[in-house]
């Protein structure tokens, strides 16, 4: 049995000093491993030199009062002999007589990588900037010079560990010069990124290039906002004993770090929406009618004016377009007890709060977007024995390490306008009037559920509203996260308006045909065609499909889950109803919210501005997508997946990875989200049996695919956190 001795340091902060800087220490016998902080050293090796004149060198490299830092580089400095200043090989790798001697390049002593090299684990760039003059592992082995510099010079060397904490075993007794390299962009889950120093660290952004994705190139390490390098001056002292007291002493040297590390998450995705002349809805049925009917609001509209007849063109997807999203991200202060919010003893009205934009990073691409976000709960301190340790939020040591909250996307029409409107047509025998059917475009908060006929309403009473308000997602430091959006397909060919008003089914009219992928296209609002034989081109957007119509052909994606992507439909409501037409006060189709007879007030409620609450202060839902059909999830991306579908097309499935096992939860119609206590377990996948092999509600599988598009004609999700530099090569 493995007998082991901690040895304890005095770590009480006094100041920016430890207590202890050398401890002596008897040790007992039969003892074959000593521990101390996070590291540990068998006896083996104290005894096989046990009368050595040398030391032991220990320490910790400190950020933020209390968090160890891993990666960071320490070394004993030698100074250069007079006789290899002479040798112009030595001397050109190893020009340091003193730390502060540049070398050809301009660059000071330092531990840093001269050149960056992939992580066989990670498969990225470390660094992923490399401002070093050190040489790789190939460099030396493969160049005597630089061999024979680093086995003289470089001999004692260490890397922090995972806790922030070094051993360099042997060294010189006396005083001794103790280096410190650390690259604040490569300290594994504490690196920060260009975007994150600029905001959190207040360094102007001269020193970045590229939007603040890179750090502008110097020679000169003090110039570089990333790098800190530190000498002190440390007394060694021996690391012996005698065989009758059998003590031992050991030197602590700590560093602190001057830069205050903020941890953040990457939130990412991509979006697209209708031609601004397209909608979903029109009181002209191209049939030579002037009726006007339920079924109308489903009616493909024609994004060509001069066309006023149906055209399925409008849900092509060669008639999409992009445009810059606009989001709000709303969160749960610190303050706010994690229990409350798990068990729903929260008000997110008040309790929440809205993100100033100023207080994060924001890259948006031709509707790619991605958001650096700092870490705001959950403080942790580095303890004596290496692990993460929670404290109180408004300690003024640790780190912060995740994040409560969610988001709401959205089109602006700033942004992106929409100029659609339908009239009467005079060629049916029926004066052109005011009555008229204009666009709007669904907005979207990410998460939402809720179940049949439970979606967030004009009752602000309702309970369905808290719930709607109290859906969430945890974020974790260090991670990447994107959106998941369920594409719902509503069918309506009913024109018995009578029938489908006075006789709902879940909220839905019941001329309703719910999640219908391969239904007819001309009056079913939300699938998109992705291939069909009208001469569109949509395979030129590569978007994946799940279902065919009737006849096999004029392949579409719908009533399923896209993941990585947003789609944001455009779809019509009427004005001046109250002229008596047959629609009575039914403004929109039931896709946007619960439609009543005779209920002007609340069947208009989402289509204009309104006094619902959000979440922190922030009032009206005009145009939100209601909540027990447009199912939208936050969903975590590992890193190696990442690097796995760089290399996909712009819209593939699992099924596409040949030889890759997805690392990531994706949504699927075999996926169910997350319980939740003020909702419970979930019992399906997707709303309104939605998620079925080939888009059929009816079909009794479920579809096990992963549907996956990375964007829409130049836009690329994936793409664009490469070209951010937040995933390397």
């Amino acid at each position: 049995m493995n007998k082991s001795q901690r040895i304890y340091f005095s770590t009480g902060n006094t100041g920016n000093e430890y207590k202890d800087k050398y401890v002596k220490v008897k040790l007992e016998q039969e003892t074959e491993t000593l521990e101390f902080m996070s590291m540990s050293l068998g006896t083996a090796d104290v005894y096989q030199n046990f009368n050595a004149d040398y030391g032991v060198l220990v320490g910790r490299v400190i950020a933020n009062g209390g968090i160890g830092v891993p990666n960071a580089k320490i070394s004993i400095f030698i100074p250069l002999t007079d006789e290899d200043a002479q040798d112009s090989e030595i001397y050109s790798v190893y020009p340091y007589k003193n730390p502060r001697d540049k070398n050809n390049e301009g660059k000071r002593y330092n531990l840093l990588p001269r050149v960056s090299k992939k992580n066989p684990e990670t498969q990225q760039l470390q660094p992923k900037q490399a401002f070093g003059s050190f040489p790789i592992k190939e460099e030396v082995v493969g160049n005597l010079p630089f061999l024979n510099v680093y086995k003289k010079y470089y001999k004692y060397t260490a890397l922090t560990n995972d806790a922030g904490d070094y051993m360099i075993f042997g060294v010189p007794v006396g005083s001794q010069t103790v280096h410190l390299s650390v690259d604040i962009t490569d300290i594994g889950k504490y690196s920060m990124n260009p975007a994150s120093m600029v905001v959190n660290l207040g360094y102007p952004e001269s020193s970045f290039t590229n939007n603040n994705t890179r750090i502008k190139e110097t020679s000169d390490l003090t110039d570089l906002p990333n790098i800190e390098t530190q000498e002190i001056t440390v007394e060694v002292r021996p690391f012996w004993g005698d065989v009758e007291n059998y003590e031992i002493g050991i030197t602590r040297q700590d560093f602190r770090v001057r830069a205050v590390l903020t941890n953040t998450f990457v939130l990412f995705g991509t979006s697209f929406t209708d031609d601004p002349n397209t909608m979903r809805g029109s009181v002209n049925d191209g049939g030579g009618s002037a009726t006007r009917e339920i079924r109308d609001f489903f009616q493909a509209f024609p994004n060509d004016e001069t066309d006023t007849g149906k055209n399925e063109f409008s849900s092509a997807l060669a008639n999409k377009r992009v445009s810059e999203i606009t989001e709000k991200v709303y969160f749960y202060p610190p303050e706010i007890d994690d229990v409350d919010i798990d068990v729903g003893l929260v008000d997110p009205k008040t309790h929440m709060q809205i993100l100033d934009p100023s207080q994060y990073s924001i890259y948006k691409r031709n509707g790619d977007f991605a958001f650096v976000i700092n870490c705001n709960r959950d403080r942790v301190v580095t303890d004596e024995q290496g692990n993460q340790t929670p404290v109180d939020f408004n300690n003024p040591n640790g780190v912060f390490t995740s994040f409560r909250g969610f988001v709401t996307l959205e089109y602006t029409l700033d942004d992106a306008p929409m100029t659609a409107s339908s009239y009467l047509d005079p060629s049916s025998g029926a004066a052109r009037d005011t009555t008229k059917t204009l666009p709007l475009r669904i907005r979207l908060k990410f998460p939402q559920h809720a179940d049949k006929n439970e979606s967030f309403n004009y009752n602000q009473s309702s309970p369905d509203n808290d719930n709607w308000r109290k859906e969430h997602q945890k974020f974790e430091a260090q991670k990447f996260y994107s959106i998941s959006t369920f594409i719902p397909a509503i069918r309506n060919d009913n024109d018995d308006d009578d029938d489908q008003v006075d006789n709902k089914v879940d909220g839905f009219f019941a001329g309703d045909g719910m999640n219908e992928a391969g239904g007819n296209v001309l009056f079913t609002i939300g699938p998109i065609y992705v291939v069909n034989d009208a001469g569109y081109n949509n395979s030129d957007y590569e978007m994946v499909g799940n279902a065919d119509d009737s006849n096999g052909a004029n392949r579409r994606f719908g009533a399923n889950w896209l993941n990585l992507g947003v789609y944001f439909p455009q779809i019509g409501y009427t004005v001046n109803e109250d002229r008596g037409d047959s629609l009575f006060d039914v403004r929109v189709a039931d896709y946007l919210a619960e439609q009543y007879k005779n209920q002007n007030n609340n069947n208009k409620y989402f289509v204009f501005d309104n006094s619902m609450p959000i979440a922190a202060g922030q009032v009206n839902a005009k145009w939100f997508g209601r909540s027990d059909i447009h199912w939208t999830d936050i969903i975590e991306v590992p890193l190696d997946d990442i690097i796995e579908f760089k290399s996909q097309n712009k819209g593939f499935t699992d099924g596409n990875l040949t030889g890759y096992s997805l690392k990531g939860l994706y949504r699927n119609g075999n996926t169910t989200p997350p319980t939740t206590p003020w909702k419970g377990t979930w019992t399906t996948e997707c709303p309104f049996n939605g998620g079925r092999d080939g888009g059929d509600p009816s079909s009794p599988d479920k579809d096990e695919r992963f549907y996956f598009y990375k964007g829409f004609s130049e836009a690329d999700c994936i793409e664009w956190l490469y070209e951010l530099g937040l995933v390397t090569e």
